[in-house]
């Protein structure tokens, strides 16, 4: 081995290193963006859970109770009317997780001596977070028990310390965990997939599509054609979202029949939104190429920001409006947030289009922003 040439190699790599402002980029502040981006998500913290009371019997003794979880860290009012029907209908447009129902009697029956059932319908959709919540919800039931045995043993004070002085459990929290009975894990994870796939696989093809013509020299000949700007991005989008769209289909149905996750929502709606969100992350692919200039490049960055947006900041393990702030703002710079919603709402609870056309907006939105902004990026690569 001669030392001279490996440390003239070694100075050729370095060399290359500094030039490579890519390379520079990936090598030094990638790390940092990871470390960063991983300890603001992998959080398994659950706040600011949105609850739903439906009071039927508006004492001071059932508001007081209901104010024991409002109270907490845990909880946030979410307002939806008195009706029960109305309380399901928050759970599923996803503005709350929990209804927590109180039924008529409730201080007639404490202040009687009798034992009171509350009950708690729960979000079944998050499997690791209902556990969390159930476990928050028995935690301060528990502690409202806690605090009325010891009114009953302070001699005489609130009215209601004399009905619960026999009690060992005034109030029983009876709990349901709904779309999701037995929280089994695949029913969550298995159509959360999609959003992961369809955010990995367009972008992929259609990036490694135009840098491969950057590489080969191939693209030259587009800028001196009379082919324009436009022609060849759409030449290049068809294609790769005819395929995104077919490979969104055949997963919808191996959900369906491989993992036996029954869909409950409209077919034609569901793939609407495929298509929405295929022409969003293909947009996303478009910029990526437009950016770097080799295929390997392509590769690294489509896929890490794929796999970081879909487990991080899309909500697939946990409510996203759980999530710090920071995390969701930084959800809104993706689509996969809003099409995770559509994919769970359409699967898990039957929800359409009237719930959410939001979300379906928000991705056509997205999709004709990115692609005009790669549209321009394009122009001023060709130029160059």
């Amino acid at each position: 081995m001669n030392l001279a040439r490996v440390l003239a190699l070694a100075g050729k790599e370095a060399r290359e290193v500094r030039r490579d402002r890519l390379y520079l980029l990936l090598a030094f502040a990638l790390p940092l963006i990871l470390l960063v981006v991983f300890a603001y998500g992998m959080t398994t913290d659950v706040e600011r859970i949105g609850l739903v009371v439906i009071d039927e019997d508006a004492t001071p003794a059932s508001r007081r109770y209901a104010e024991g979880f409002l109270s907490t860290r845990h909880f946030v009012h979410a307002d939806a009317g008195a009706a029960a029907a109305r309380g399901e209908a928050a759970l599923i447009d996803g503005r709350a997780r929990v209804v927590l129902w109180i039924g008529p009697h409730f201080e007639r029956d404490l202040t009687a001596g009798r034992a009171v059932d509350v009950l708690a319908q729960i979000d079944g959709a998050f499997t690791t977070s209902a556990r969390t919540i159930y476990g928050y919800l028995e935690a301060i039931n528990a502690q409202v028990n806690a605090e009325l045995r010891a009114e009953a043993a302070a001699a005489g004070g609130a009215a209601l310390a004399p009905g619960a002085a026999g009690l060992v459990e005034p109030v029983r929290l009876q709990t349901r965990f709904l779309y999701n009975p037995e929280l089994r894990s695949v029913v969550t994870v298995a159509p959360s997939l999609l959003m992961l796939v369809l955010l990995l696989v367009p972008p992929l093809l259609i990036a490694v599509s135009v840098v491969r013509e950057k590489e080969s020299g191939a693209i030259f000949n587009i800028a001196s054609s009379t082919v324009t700007r436009l022609e060849f991005l759409l030449g290049k989008l068809i294609p790769v979202v005819a395929i995104g769209v077919a490979n969104g289909l055949l997963l919808w149905l191996v959900v369906i029949v491989w993992f036996g996750v029954p869909f409950r929502g409209s077919v034609p709606q569901f793939a609407l939104a495929i298509v929405l969100y295929v022409l969003a992350t293909s947009g996303l692919g478009l910029l990526v190429s437009a950016a770097v200039r080799t295929q390997q490049a392509a590769i690294i960055i489509t896929t890490i920001t794929a796999v970081i947006v879909a487990i991080q900041f899309a909500g697939m393990f946990a409510p996203l409006e759980t999530a710090s702030p920071f995390n969701r703002a930084l959800a809104r710079l993706f689509p996969a947030a809003d099409f995770l919603a559509i994919v769970r709402g359409m699967y898990l609870r039957g929800a359409g289009i009237d719930v959410f056309w939001p979300e379906l907006l928000t991705l056509a939105a997205y999709a004709a922003l990115v692609l005009a902004l790669a549209h321009a990026l394009f122009h001023k690569r060709t130029a160059a």
